[in-house]
């Protein structure tokens, strides 16, 4: 807990949305059978769509949380890259499968530019 004290505040609110984000993640993964998972132009379901949502969506963020509280060096570019792989991806389903998400992309595509952008500002918090 006192190393999340020495957090800025832009990183302490990255931190808690994105343990919240994996922890929903890890609940969603129950009904994967059900869901369907964009990724890069490809319609994803079954384990296909669970290893890119364990790696991208559970993983990642746990990973750049670690790195965060620990200070290392290169959090701020994993977490930058891994955010970018996500805007990329809402950007490739924003054209391909709208009809199929509907309104739904734009929050994963406004969080992800949000995230991106906190990330790129507290950069300096990693050196």
């Amino acid at each position: 807990m006192e190393r999340f004290k020495t957090l800025p505040t832009a990183l302490k609110f990255l931190v808690a949305v994105l343990t919240l984000w994996a922890a929903m993640s890890v609940v969603g993964l129950a009904a994967i059978h059900e869901r369907q998972v964009p990724f890069f132009g490809v319609l994803l379901t079954g384990t296909a769509a669970a290893t890119v949502i364990v790696l991208l969506d559970i993983f990642s963020p746990l990973l750049f949380i670690y790195a965060s509280l620990q200070r290392l060096k290169w959090g701020a570019k994993f977490g930058m890259f891994y955010t970018g792989i996500f805007i990329l991806n809402n950007l490739m389903a924003l054209f391909t499968f709208i009809d199929v998400f509907g309104n739904g992309i734009y929050f994963p595509l406004i969080a992800s530019i949000l995230f991106f952008s906190i990330m790129y500002r507290e950069r300096g918090y990693y050196s």
